[in-house]
């Protein structure tokens, strides 16, 4: 099918996207980085843009960020990460680390340090990779839907670091407070993946007060930032390591002297390829700004594409189902495609395939479901994805038809 040329700007003239040739997509998936993120707000973009006019220290602009985002959040410090991913693995090298910048210089390989990282079995993701990249050894402990706390205490040997928690995942696990309490008594710190679960700010301030060292959050879901942003916040003497392993440490030893943690300088960290720009920074402050000045405003519009979709879909005689709650914290519609007939792998490539692809959230299709998340939904894209729906479904029973006739 021709491919179209994308959509144009709000003023009529032709974008950047359009002269590259990049066609637009309908984002049902919400702030996924495979789609592109969410839509920044005009004050976001603003001050990405005044950030880029004046050259600034890039320590001094982490610093004085982490310190507005620490208040902003009700952490004791924080810090700009390239997004959640480089703050787990920011988190982890820190913390094997420490203040020795012979280690810092090792890492990835370790040779004499604590470094195995312990990981429930419900726990485990993709995104253990990123711990692994800064040398983490990973010990698995418990079953997917049960966790006895015995098993976490046999694995707190002397080569653990750190223990890695995610929130929300179902079954019998020990809490976050009582797994702290166990191996804070052992000298070992707990890094809480956050990305998915704060904002709410009240899921952040619990993680903290249960005795997260650590807790890696996104900058580019809840607070609507620039999506190659994160935040990692937490225990200001391991927050103050990650710049060492993050900066650019081009210093020379004579006229370095701004920091008396280390006897000297380490050379470009684990982290460098990790490195965020001064819009990026200037960008996330300003969305977070915004979010704690009124939570989840921005999100209004998205849902109200969404209940739209649901009374057309519903007209149409598509079954779908309303959620008002998911991880996010938004309403999201699921189309039942077992109850309509259509082979959902079939459905959802038949989307993709459209002059302008529509993409919905396939972590249940398993079950014959796909999910609209609406925080990425703009003005009209409720009648778009109708419409988008209504066509593949018939060109699916389309086809059907001809094999059946064949």
């Amino acid at each position: 099918m021709m491919a179209d040329a994308g959509a144009q700007g709000a003023d009529g003239q032709d974008t950047l996207f359009d002269r590259l040739g990049v066609r637009r997509v309908i984002n049902g998936v919400g702030p996924a980085t495979r789609l592109g993120g969410l839509t920044l707000h005009p004050v976001v973009v603003e001050a990405m843009r005044e950030a880029t006019i004046n050259p600034v220290r890039m320590d001094d602009l982490e610093r004085c960020a982490g310190r507005e985002l620490a208040r902003l959040l009700d952490a004791d410090a924080a810090y700009v990460t390239s997004g959640a991913a480089a703050a787990l693995t920011l988190a982890t090298a820190a913390i094997i680390a420490g203040a020795d910048s012979a280690r810092m210089d090792q890492l990835p390989r370790i040779a004499d340090a604590p470094h195995r990282v312990i990981v429930l079995a419900a726990h485990r993701d993709p995104y253990d990779r990123a711990l692994e990249a800064a040398g983490a050894e990973l010990v698995v402990v418990g079953y997917p839907h049960s966790t006895h706390i015995g098993e976490i205490e046999r694995a707190l040997d002397g080569d653990v670091a750190a223990v890695l928690y995610r929130p929300g995942r179902p079954g019998n696990h020990p809490t976050l407070a009582a797994i702290a309490r166990l191996a804070g008594s052992r000298g070992v710190s707990v890094l809480v993946d956050g990305a998915l679960y704060a904002p709410p700010l009240e899921n952040l301030r619990r993680w903290l007060d249960d005795g997260a060292a650590l807790v890696a959050l996104s900058g580019g879901k809840h607070f609507r930032g620039p999506q190659a942003s994160g935040i990692l916040c937490g225990r200001a003497d391991l927050v103050e390591l990650v710049a060492l392993l993050h900066q650019d440490m081009d210093e020379r030893e004579q006229t370095w002297g701004r920091d008396q943690s280390i006897d000297t300088p380490p050379r470009h960290g684990i982290g460098r390829a990790m490195k965020v720009g001064r819009e990026q920074i200037a960008g996330l402050v300003a969305a977070v700004e915004r979010y704690v000045a009124a939570p989840g405003a921005d999100d209004a519009a998205g849902i109200r594409e969404l209940v739209r979709l649901r009374e057309l879909l519903t007209e149409e005689g598509t079954p779908v189902i309303w959620s008002e709650t998911s991880p996010l914290g938004v309403p999201v519609l699921e189309l039942d495609l077992v109850g309509a007939g259509v082979d959902a792998d079939a459905f959802a490539n038949g989307l993709a395939m459209l002059e302008t692809p529509v993409y919905l959230e396939e972590s249940e299709v398993w079950r014959g479901a796909l999910l609209v998340h609406p925080m990425a939904l703009a003005e009209g894209d409720a009648e778009k994805i109708a419409t988008s729906v209504a066509r593949v479904i018939a060109d699916l029973a389309s086809s059907t038809d001809v094999e059946d006739d064949a």
